[in-house]
């Protein structure tokens, strides 16, 4: 059976500080790096030993945790550039109080709201992700392994179950989770696990 195990990356320095994150490029920190040596460990007692390919976004927080999990499950990452994190425009690399003074005010239909100059809107975002994972899927032979970012986990979730663009729902994922998608008995479209963190114990509380 195809599956879709969709990783958020560990903690990363923008979010521990007072950084935007979206297309800003921050490594991870030392906890992120904990967070994702627990989350290739518990891959590999879950999916090692069948044929798994596995990917990621083009930014530093992502290509990382692929890297510690491909050498953990012996696969090479593929890197996919079209599953980088939601585009904040000027935006990338501003602190919360720099890009607060050039955002651009909340407009309707939201989804067609550009919260800062250059950036994407949601519906620009949900287009991508979905064009890139109904390419993906369509080619796809076994267990694939995504590593990407929260708001790119939350679109292709919602690409998954048929979602509209328009739809208020949303997907929470904490860094370093697991999310998991499949077909059920029925063939039909299932989220088998959302923001699964029980790899974490332990270390999350410290």
């Amino acid at each position: 059976m195809r599956s879709i195990w969709l990783v958020r990356h560990g903690e990363a320095e923008h979010n521990v500080q007072e950084i935007t994150g979206g297309w800003t490029d921050t490594a991870l920190t030392e906890r992120g790096l904990r967070q994702v040596e627990l989350l290739s460990r518990r891959l590999v007692q879950e999916i090692a030993g069948q044929p798994v390919s596995l990917g990621c976004s083009n930014l530093q927080r992502a290509r990382h945790s692929a890297r510690i999990i491909g050498q953990a499950l012996g696969v090479t990452p593929e890197i996919y550039p079209q599953i980088t994190d939601l585009n904040n425009g000027i935006a990338a690399g501003m602190t919360h109080a720099e890009a607060f003074q050039i955002a651009i005010p909340f407009q309707e239909p939201v989804v067609d709201w550009q919260p800062y100059p250059e950036a994407e809107s949601w519906r620009q975002f949900f287009t991508r992700i979905s064009k890139f994972m109904d390419e993906f899927h369509a080619r796809q032979q076994c267990t694939a392994v995504l590593v990407t970012h929260a708001a790119t986990v939350h679109a292709i979730i919602a690409w998954w179950l048929g979602l509209p663009v328009e739809s208020p729902t949303h997907f929470e994922t904490h860094p370093a989770s697991l999310s998991v998608l499949e077909y059920n008995r029925w063939e039909e479209h299932s989220l088998v696990r959302l923001n699964d963190t029980a790899h974490l114990w332990g270390i999350e509380s410290s």
